[in-house]
């Protein structure tokens, strides 16, 4: 029996099928492919039709945080999506409705968090983000001896038109299986598309589970009796990290630096277990070989090579998205529309020369939160993104988490902001929908009982 079976023997009978129904649901949050495509550009997943499966049943919930926010950050995209069709001179007006529509699909994801977002259930999803970590980094693993042999394995599971094909890194008309990715670029991703998109995904995740691994108060809040479960995912998750050679790799050790100094504060005022000294160390010690690795790899001539073809390239796109029409009111009001962002921002590029691998679809934004509330929604995206930042912000102000909740989100911030530009990573949406929720999770109350 495992200690996450035997923590269940105190969950109710009757919630013991919901308590499975949560694990299987979060578990397919992790997983972007393979999908079905539903047309040119976009990949229905797993948890995306999970979530739309889930809609009668939420419909009868009264509406969570998540739900508004949901609403607040679809409202701007569909207002600048009208208004651009009647108003403006869009350079691809077919994509329009078709990108809103994707928008919808891929952070409609983030409503079923209010069912999620229960303590009996949500250590469910934990177990789920634990297992589906310790996956990918098993097949990060797999990928690195792979590409030692210039091969890049199991490449039929990754199917999902929302993404790059993996086939596609090759020459422009060139279908390589992979090859060139698996030859030049070597960088472990588990199943996701890229190693940014990965990092975006589940280094928030990662940072939670520390979090609770050095925190049993927390912890056990949570049912978790045990800490050794929470040993394998965090391991893993910082492993696969580094190497996958992310940028956002050094904002995440940054993190787990400033939970470890607020733990270690704590233990000053506090005697703590030795079981509790231990965890702190171990959480120190893998912080230290991830950030060696880390520097030893920018350090070996891969620096100026990451600044070239990757940093600079996603840096100038940042700040020729945020530049972009300001003569225009109306698009710095709703932005220039749905879709429109890629072909206006090839049309006015003035970064460094785009790498022949990237040609083929051309540069985007390299930044969730520029490309969808800033460039293509306007200021008023980018009100509704405050808007829902300033009640995350509030949840975790009235938790008894604020520092794992602040370390949580800033970890979140990164990967929207500077380090992935692909939407419909399920993860990312889903951690979102935890931080909104993170005062019931870890509710005051509890801290208050427990001094």
């Amino acid at each position: 029996m495992t200690a996450i079976e035997a923590d269940m023997r105190a969950v109710p009978p009757a919630r013991r099928g919901w308590s499975r129904a949560a694990w299987l649901f979060a578990f397919a949050y992790f997983f972007p492919y393979p999908s079905l495509a539903i047309g040119r550009t976009t990949g229905l997943q797993v948890s995306q039709a999970a979530a739309l499966a889930a809609i009668p049943f939420l419909v009868a919930r009264p509406p969570g945080r998540s739900f508004w926010a949901l609403l607040l950050l679809l409202g701007p995209v569909f207002v600048s999506m009208f208004l651009n069709h009647m108003f403006a001179d869009v350079p691809s007006p077919d994509l329009l409705v078709k990108q809103s529509i994707g928008f919808a699909l891929a952070v409609l994801v983030i409503w079923p968090t209010d069912w999620l977002a229960d303590r009996d259930l949500f250590r469910e999803v934990l177990a789920a983000a634990g297992a589906a970590i310790v996956l990918h980094s098993l097949i990060g693993l797999l990928q690195l001896y792979s590409f030692s042999k210039d091969e890049f394995p199991l490449l039929f599971l990754y199917v999902n038109p929302s993404f790059r094909s993996m086939e596609e890194w090759g020459p422009a008309g060139v279908q390589d299986g992979g090859l060139t990715y698996a030859r030049y670029v070597k960088r472990p991703c588990g199943l996701f598309p890229e190693a940014s998109a990965m990092a975006a995904s589940l280094g928030p995740w990662t940072i939670l589970l520390a979090g609770l691994l050095l925190d049993p108060g927390l912890r056990q809040r949570l049912g978790w009796r045990r800490a050794w479960p929470l040993i394998p995912p965090v391991a893993g998750g910082c492993l696969l990290l580094a190497l996958s050679q992310s940028g956002m790799t050094f904002a995440l050790m940054a993190a787990l630096l400033v939970i470890c100094a607020g733990r270690v504060w704590r233990m000053v005022h506090a005697p703590p277990r030795p079981s509790q000294l231990v965890m702190v160390a171990l959480v120190l010690l893998t912080v230290a070989s991830v950030l060696n690795y880390a520097i030893s790899q920018l350090g070996s001539g891969n620096l100026k090579g990451r600044i070239d073809d990757s940093w600079g390239l996603r840096a100038a796109s940042i700040r020729i998205g945020l530049t972009l029409n300001l003569s225009d009111l109306l698009n710095v009001a709703i932005g220039v529309g749905p879709g429109q962002s890629d072909s206006i921002l090839m049309s006015h590029w003035s970064g460094p020369q785009i790498p022949k691998d990237q040609m083929l679809e051309g540069v985007s934004i390299w930044s969730v939160a520029v490309r969808y509330y800033y460039t293509e929604t306007g200021l008023l995206g980018a009100a509704a993104l405050l808007v829902v930042l300033a009640m995350a912000v509030g949840a975790i102000a009235r938790s008894s988490a604020v520092l794992l909740g602040l370390c949580a989100l800033g970890s979140w911030l990164v990967g929207v902001v500077v380090t992935t530009s692909y939407l419909p990573l399920s993860p990312v949406w889903l951690f979102l929908g935890v931080v909104l929720s993170w005062d019931r999770l870890f509710p005051r109350a509890a801290l208050m009982r427990g001094r």
